[in-house]
């Protein structure tokens, strides 16, 4: 049973996307994988096409989201294991900001359980109006995700909310509410174009909302998968790791606030 979900923005250095990939997709999803309260993990890229403006300082490359049924056991596996040969960590990511927390479940819909997700994902980010949190929390359930999810192509929807319990980093994100809506049509996100639903709602900060595209840039990867690895899969993280080699990063895990 899925406890929270773990959403991840990542970045590389200028010049370090490749290598930023190739340690992601084949070595640390992998190793996350291995560690106890893990349930599954896809990325996702950002997409050229995006429902609203976003700013300059918008500068996230890849989304990764992790299904968790124990965030707090997931995290304690990351602080004892962060920066050793258990979880090395390539120096091609810009560590500079960390967008890394758990969101609990609110509520979740999905159209059809029996259809495989082969697209992509809008994460709506929020936060509720000064004082309106339950109001935001009602109106969101009850009203808005219902409608939401039966946009075209839409199959599944889910909206969370921040809780300091098991957190990875010592840090307050900037959006406390979060909706993932996983996508089979690739133009779906256009329907979040305006959304005057979402930005008319007295009940949400509107200077808050960020609403993102982005495309699928693997498959599901489960810890299954991990423990009994095809052999393609032993090859890749084999590749990934020698191309990696001792270029790892060897300070920086004091950001984690391990206790």
């Amino acid at each position: 049973m899925i406890e929270a979900i773990l959403v991840v923005m990542t970045k590389a250095h200028p010049g370090r996307e490749a290598d930023m990939d190739d340690w992601y997709t084949n070595i640390h999803v992998r190793d996350a994988l291995r560690f106890r309260g893990s349930i599954s993990a896809q990325r996702f890229i950002r997409s050229a096409d995006q429902p609203m403006d976003l700013p300059d300082s918008f500068d996230w490359q890849c989304l990764a989201l992790y299904d968790v049924f124990d965030a707090e056991r997931f995290s304690r596996e990351h602080w004892d294991n962060a920066l050793t040969s258990r979880m090395m960590v390539t120096t091609a990511i810009d560590d500079s900001v960390l967008e890394d927390y758990h969101y609990y479940p609110l509520a979740f819909r999905d159209n059809d359980p029996q259809t495989p997700h082969t697209g992509g994902v809008v994460l709506e980010q929020l936060n509720a109006a000064p004082g309106q949190d339950q109001a935001l929390r009602d109106w969101y359930v009850d009203q808005y995700l219902p409608q939401a999810v039966k946009r075209p192509g839409v199959q599944s929807a889910g909206f969370l909310m921040f809780r300091t319990f098991g957190q990875m980093i010592p840090t307050t994100p900037s959006y406390h509410y979060v909706g993932i809506y996983k996508v089979n049509d690739a133009k779906a996100w256009q329907a979040w174009q305006g959304t005057p639903s979402l930005t008319g709602a007295h009940c949400v900060d509107q200077s808050t909302i960020r609403v993102t595209h982005w495309e699928r840039l693997t498959g599901k990867l489960t810890k299954d998968d991990v423990q009994n690895p095809t052999s393609e899969g032993l090859a890749a993280e084999e590749r990934a790791r020698a191309r990696m080699g001792t270029d790892v990063l060897t300070g920086g895990i004091e950001k984690l606030g391990a206790a």
